[in-house]
């Protein structure tokens, strides 16, 4: 088949990971034609377009394309998608995220696509919005949910918040869990006394660990309240953040003013490679996000 990918765009994260091996398989195990169109990887958060040409998957960049709302450019996006669609005609066309998500159905859709589907990653309305924007994205979901044939959530939780929002009937759902590699990280345990020694923790350290970007909604307040806490009774603790983001000087100055600059250790934007290793090297993950598509 002709399947098209539309993503809002390629960072470093779980939704962007699971999209490419899901073109990498089509392209291998089932000999489909796959096209990935998706906005460009701008910020700290790190990049995998070449991670998607380097797997042979074709990609295809609408530069307007952004997570934020912007009226000119994000008609220009829906312009260049439907420019893709039509070029390339795919029997199906699988959206992901919201951005990508309303615009690639609104296009796949005028395009009379035989099949549209979406996968809700996250659902883009969520309790630590305001109401207005709320409803909102809300209504922008049950309108797109309306123009496509099937919807992908990546777990029954998912599912159960859309469908009691109203954003489709449950029947239209299935849930297909993410995939990722597991051979790394079942193997990582090799790595742990040389990365250790790398980030120059001592035998007696107890590492604990947060992956994720350092964005909003991911909880890193929350981590240097219960780090504080925790570091005056157990002098050994130390703190590895996997990642980087828009809000690194703020959470550096949060972890400064608590008093905590020699516990807190930041490893900076990593490939998805060294994860399994920079994990090996932790005694206890922490995650604190507030909210996650799983």
């Amino acid at each position: 088949m002709r399947i098209a990918h539309i993503i809002t765009r390629l960072i470093l994260g779980g939704a962007q990971e699971n999209t490419l091996l899901n073109c990498q398989d089509l392209l291998r195990d089932y000999g489909d034609e796959v096209l990935l169109i998706s906005g460009p990887a701008h910020g700290p958060e790190g990049s995998l377009e070449e991670d998607a040409r380097v797997r042979g998957i074709p990609l295809q960049l609408v530069p307007a394309l952004r997570r934020a709302i912007h009226p000119t450019r994000d008609a220009a996006s829906y312009l260049a998608i439907r420019r893709a669609l039509a070029d390339f005609q795919p029997e199906v066309v699988h959206t992901h995220c919201g951005k990508a998500g309303l615009l690639g159905r609104l296009a796949a859709w005028r395009l009379r696509a035989p099949a549209i589907v979406h996968t809700v990653h996250g659902a883009p309305f969520h309790p630590y919005q305001s109401a207005p924007a709320r409803e909102f994205f809300r209504r922008c979901e049950i309108y797109t949910s309306a123009r496509c044939h099937a919807i992908i959530s990546v777990a029954d939780a998912m599912t159960d918040q859309l469908v009691a929002a109203g954003v489709a009937p449950r029947e239209k759902f299935t849930t297909i869990y993410s995939g990722m590699e597991v051979e790394p990280f079942l193997e990582s345990g090799v790595h742990r006394d040389r990365v250790r020694r790398e980030l120059g923790y001592a035998e007696s350290d107890v590492v604990v660990g947060n992956i994720g970007r350092l964005f909003h909604l991911k909880g890193h307040a929350d981590l240097i309240t219960a780090a504080h806490d925790a570091s005056r009774t157990h002098p050994h603790l130390k703190f590895l953040l996997i990642g980087d983001g828009i809000l690194r000087g703020q959470i550096e100055a949060q972890i400064a003013a608590a008093g905590l600059a020699d516990r807190f250790q930041f490893t900076g934007l990593v490939p998805p490679s060294r994860i399994p290793e920079l994990l090996a090297a932790t005694d206890l993950v922490v995650h604190t996000s507030l909210r996650e598509g799983l």
